[in-house]
């Protein structure tokens, strides 16, 4: 299929239809992300920020970037959003909003544990990855909405039971090409982090 202004549009109306969905879901994700860093601020005591997470990679993959990349990408997108964020939703569409915001709390102290350094270092995967998050949350609802309300998520037109999930199934893989790119975007941002905190000796 070629790669024009129609293949992208195929892609991107569906994420201009929810519009509102998503611009809710994201400022529930990052609202939370925020208020739980401020929170933990006023409850717990700052650990020493080690590095351990990013040198325990570097090690697994013995400097290989490209695996370590690959790895980053794969987890992130299998577990991080398909099977923790969308799947849930699938089978009872609030609980993709829930895990979302499940996330979001493991973020939020992720992000109080920071120093001020390797927090703006971290913050563009840590937008980019999170807005993966918010799609794949926006999936997950769209498919689990087609098959309970499916009058709800198309009032405009008359669908059955059968064609509103084939629909929404529809809707949600296409909006899963979105999320690949993002986390593919990440996985880099994120890799290449790694290799500016821990370069080769």
């Amino acid at each position: 299929m070629r790669f024009d202004a129609g293949f992208l549009k195929n892609y991107l109306h569906v994420v201009l239809d929810r519009l509102k969905l998503i611009a809710f879901l994201n400022g529930l994700f990052f609202s939370c992300v925020a208020l739980v860093a401020v929170v933990t601020n006023y409850v717990m005591t700052p650990p020493e920020y080690m590095g351990t997470v990013e040198s325990s990679l570097l090690n697994s993959f013995q400097g290989n970037w490209f695996l370590m990349f690959m790895w980053i990408f794969a987890f992130n997108l299998v577990l991080s959003a398909f099977v923790v964020v969308t799947l849930p939703g699938v089978v009872f569409f609030p609980l993709s909003a829930a895990m979302l915001l499940y996330r979001a709390v493991f973020w939020g102290v992720f992000v109080y544990t920071l120093p001020l350094g390797s927090f703006f270092m971290t913050l563009p995967t840590l937008v980019v990855e999170g807005e993966a998050y918010v799609l794949a949350a926006t999936a997950g609802i769209l498919a689990g909405v087609s098959w309970t309300k499916p009058d709800l998520l198309y009032p405009a037109i008359t669908f059955s039971r059968r064609a509103a999930v084939r629909r929404g199934l529809a809707d949600g893989i296409r909006i899963y090409g979105l999320v690949t790119v993002l986390l593919l975007l990440a996985a880099a941002v994120e890799t290449a982090t790694i290799i500016l905190q821990f370069p080769m000796g």
